[in-house]
């Protein structure tokens, strides 16, 4: 297939209902129904989105219903790929904060280290103030890259998912492995700096990545809790694209040009330019801070 020059991305950004399985896989299809009339090729929606963000004790109860609901989902995303947050279990009984790619009756593969992989598994939980994740959730091990399709041709793009983001290595290892477009999913509280902090980061790794960056965020409110929205679509110059309001649902459209992004990566070598050297002496760090911490 030839290499799309440019994907038309729907922000999904939605307010789930906590536990409300159901209830939550029908916004997720008026939206996506809404981004194919729109002409979109991809509809992101954001972190735990067919749980919500604080189902904390029910998490096994809504993952043993998520079956019927993704497969009446993907049997829908004619043409157009989902990218939805969920709870995953896997068949040892362990509970992943994960991602899922719809397509056309299926499940989307993702390619990690070799190996076919069904979803994205949060790296960095959170568990400090009101965040209780690694409570719940099992940590994943790594960022497959996933083949994806636009109505041009093809790209590839990856996904993290809200703490990750805040780490640098997770969306560089996805550029480094040829992602053109990183879909940051996450479902962030509202703090008084948190929206500018975000969009400072995701700037950033814009940037340094010479990568689209994709952000969708809950909006509403969950037990008292605030979601700030704000979804927006990043350029490799971090430029925004579009954006969603605060605090309120909505569906935004926006065209990631992939053309201009691989022209750019022609001039602006930054990738090619990362050191094995760099990596290890990277690596003796981490060893070094790790002893600190346990001496």
């Amino acid at each position: 297939m030839v290499a799309a020059e440019t994907v038309r991305v729907a922000l999904g950004q939605i307010g789930p209902k906590m536990g409300d399985v159901e209830a939550n896989f029908e916004k997720i299809r008026a939206y996506m129904e809404k981004a194919q009339a729109a002409g979109a090729d991809v509809v992101v929606f954001p972190e735990l989105a067919t749980a919500g963000y604080l189902s904390q004790g029910i998490f096994f109860d809504v993952a043993e219903k998520l079956s019927s609901g993704l497969k009446a989902l993907a049997d829908v995303a004619n043409g157009i790929s989902v990218v939805l947050g969920l709870v995953e279990e896997d068949e040892m009984g362990n509970l992943y904060n994960s991602a899922m790619i719809l397509r056309d009756g299926e499940v989307v593969k993702g390619t990690w280290q070799g190996r076919k992989v069904s979803s994205y598994r949060k790296l960095y939980l959170p568990t400090y103030g009101m965040f209780e994740e690694s409570r719940w959730f099992t940590p994943g091990s790594g960022v497959p890259v996933y083949e994806l399709s636009s109505k041009e041709g093809s790209f590839k793009g990856a996904v993290v998912i809200c703490e990750d983001y805040w780490q640098p290595l997770t969306i560089r290892i996805a550029a480094l492995r040829g992602a053109q477009v990183i879909f940051a999913i996450a479902s962030s509280p509202k703090t008084l700096q948190k929206p500018r902090m975000t969009h400072s980061l995701l700037v950033a790794r814009a940037i340094e990545n010479t990568s689209y960056v994709v952000f969708v965020n809950q909006a509403g409110s969950q037990d008292m809790v605030n979601f700030w929205g704000g979804s927006e679509i990043i350029d490799f110059e971090g430029n925004t694209v579009v954006s969603a309001p605060l605090r309120e649902e909505a569906l935004v459209v926006g065209d990631v040009d992939l053309y201009r992004e691989r022209k750019y990566r022609e001039i602006n070598p930054m990738l090619k330019e990362e050191r094995a050297e760099v990596i290890e002496d990277y690596q003796s760090a981490f060893a070094e801070m790790r002893r600190r911490y346990q001496s």
